[in-house]
């Protein structure tokens, strides 16, 4: 079989496996704890990883995450994120005056609706996009409680998903979350990078992912971008997850 070939029927399994996963329904009514916090709180790291935890992790891949988050999952907004890396990672993204958003690869949503929830407390957000190959449940009833916000069940490889960026005015922050293969990883910067301000990656450092970390460093190597890196771990696990922040150097300049 020709690597061409190995490639196509590795990424047609891959659709297969991704099409066979049904989200969870997320609790919305979290998003109040957000929309309730004092700015100056929000803007506190540790603080804001005690709240991640109020809002709810995800309880996939339960061996990622220390024993004693165990309690805070499987139910709220089941974020799948580390507390200890979004955190601050969320806390950098206030101070840069973001007004627009697209994440790729939204799973149940949770991480999609706090992102765009908290971003929206600091500067008004002119629309945040949540992209995924999969229904997700919880979207249609965030898109009623939050008018900015729109989902677009798409494959970021189709016609379908070039014709609805293009009718995009502009993009500040895009946070690449999908297949975790370096071919699609790499793909889906090269489509965005020229339309975005801010790219953020996860699982940078994810011992399981290392297509998306071979993908970070090439990026960490283009002269255009300021690189922030969060990956904090927790202690005899991993290394897992890990996000990546690539801004424009002419961006930074123009919020500082």
């Amino acid at each position: 079989m020709s690597q061409g070939a190995s490639t196509w029927s590795r990424q047609k399994a891959s659709w297969a496996a991704l099409h066979a996963l049904h989200p969870t329904p997320i609790d919305l009514q979290r998003t109040a704890l957000i929309q309730q916090a004092d700015t100056d709180a929000l803007s506190n790291p540790q603080w804001l990883e005690s709240l991640l935890l109020r809002l709810g992790l995800n309880d996939e891949a339960l061996n990622e995450l220390p024993s004693q988050l165990h309690a805070h999952c499987g139910h709220g907004l089941r974020i799948w994120q580390y507390p200890t890396q979004f955190s601050k990672y969320l806390t950098q993204l206030s101070r840069l005056k973001i007004r627009s958003y697209l994440e790729i690869g939204i799973r149940h949503g949770g991480s999609f609706v706090t992102t765009t929830e908290y971003l929206d407390r600091f500067h008004s957000l002119d629309f945040a996009v949540g992209v995924d190959i999969i229904p997700c449940p919880s979207m249609a009833a965030y898109q009623r409680q939050n008018v900015r916000a729109q989902f677009w069940c798409v494959n970021t490889g189709g016609l379908d998903f070039l014709a609805r960026l293009a009718e995009l005015d502009s993009l500040d922050l895009v946070f690449i979350d999908s297949h975790h293969e370096e071919h699609q990883c790499r793909r889906e910067f090269e489509l965005l990078h020229d339309r975005a301000n801010l790219i953020a990656f996860h699982d940078i450092a994810n011992v399981g992912c290392p297509g998306v970390s071979q993908v970070w460093q090439e990026v960490k190597c283009l002269p255009a971008y300021d690189c922030f890196e969060y990956v904090d771990q927790y202690r005899d696990l991993g290394p897992f997850m890990g996000i990546g922040l690539a801004v424009r150097k002419d961006r930074l300049r123009r919020v500082r």
